[in-house]
């Protein structure tokens, strides 16, 4: 087992002891909606990390309450879009149904702000953490609310809108443990506002990459597109309303997503080699869309 294995096998023995140590989240302990996850955002807690030579432990801790977040998110999105698969299975709300769904997200946003004062670690950090948590429920929250009103007059202007809806309800959670981790190593402001942007505009890519899987309908984890059933700002769809041709859209919002990825990469040569090799090595291949072929177009297009 290699060390960023055992390190995610930690996080998941530490967050099965949050769970455990609750009354209400030890009877979800079995529960395969929250440990059926690709790890990425406890990866890039602990990689990121490593490249700032901070303690595993404090890693881990960051590394929890961004995945309980993160699950919390999951729960109310699976509410607000009535989703009924995620990860291969029942989402958490059609097994348990919507009031028990709603009560254990919010209890999960309580618990990251719980354990994220509760840190063994200087003070001044710890109040930073629970500033830099309660701004990205603030801008998740704003970010989906923007998603359900999410309309464009200008055509010119569709990109940088979706890029601002997907950087708010997508972007935070990708960057919360980096920002973590830069307060933690006392960067300074344009340096944590550079390494944030890293994760920030691969979050975009993969919102990007997200909605392409979904267009197509091989959405991981789910047998049926949800978007358009749901009405959501998915690109594919949208810009496939202004009637350019199918090979035009794909390549169109490939060069737009591409443009994000280079962003990325060049910021991360500002910084320790772990944050290039986390980028190229693990969220490149993340966010990498599938090429346009004419028999891959299962879902038709909008308009």
């Amino acid at each position: 087992m290699n060390h960023v294995s055992l390190s995610l096998s930690r996080l998941h023995g530490r967050l099965r002891h949050y769970f455990s140590k609750d009354e209400i989240l030890r009877d979800f302990l079995d529960e395969t909606y929250f440990w059926s996850g690709q790890g990425v955002r406890g990866t890039i807690c602990l990689e990121a990390g490593s490249g700032f030579e901070i303690k595993e432990d404090t890693l881990l801790e960051i590394a929890v309450f961004t995945e309980l977040l993160h699950n919390a998110s999951l729960i109310h999105d699976d509410i607000i879009d009535e989703d009924v698969e995620r990860r291969g299975g029942a989402t958490f709300w059609k097994k348990h149904g919507r009031s028990k769904a709603l009560l254990v997200g919010d209890l999960l946003i309580a618990k990251a702000f719980e354990i994220a004062s509760h840190v063994d670690i200087d003070p001044s950090i710890k109040n930073g953490w629970v500033s830099i948590l309660a701004e990205t429920v603030s801008s998740a929250v704003r970010g989906a609310a923007n998603e359900l009103d999410f309309f464009v007059e200008d055509n010119s202007e569709l990109l940088s809108r979706y890029s601002r809806m997907a950087a708010d309800k997508t972007g935070v959670l990708f960057a919360l443990p980096i920002r973590c981790i830069a307060l933690a190593s006392a960067l300074n402001k344009q340096e944590t506002t550079a390494l944030s942007s890293i994760f920030s505009n691969l979050a975009v890519a993969y919102q990007v990459r997200d909605d392409q899987a979904d267009f197509l309908g091989d959405k991981l984890g789910r047998s049926h597109s949800s978007d358009i059933i749901n009405g959501r700002p998915n690109l594919y769809h949208m810009m496939s309303s202004t009637e350019m041709p199918p090979e035009t859209l794909f390549t169109s919002i490939e060069s737009f997503q591409q443009g994000l990825i280079d962003s990325s990469l060049e910021n991360s040569l500002s910084f320790p080699v772990q944050i290039q090799n986390l980028v190229k090595n693990l969220l490149l291949p993340f966010v990498r869309l599938k090429p346009y072929s004419s028999s891959r177009l299962e879902v038709p297009l909008a308009g």
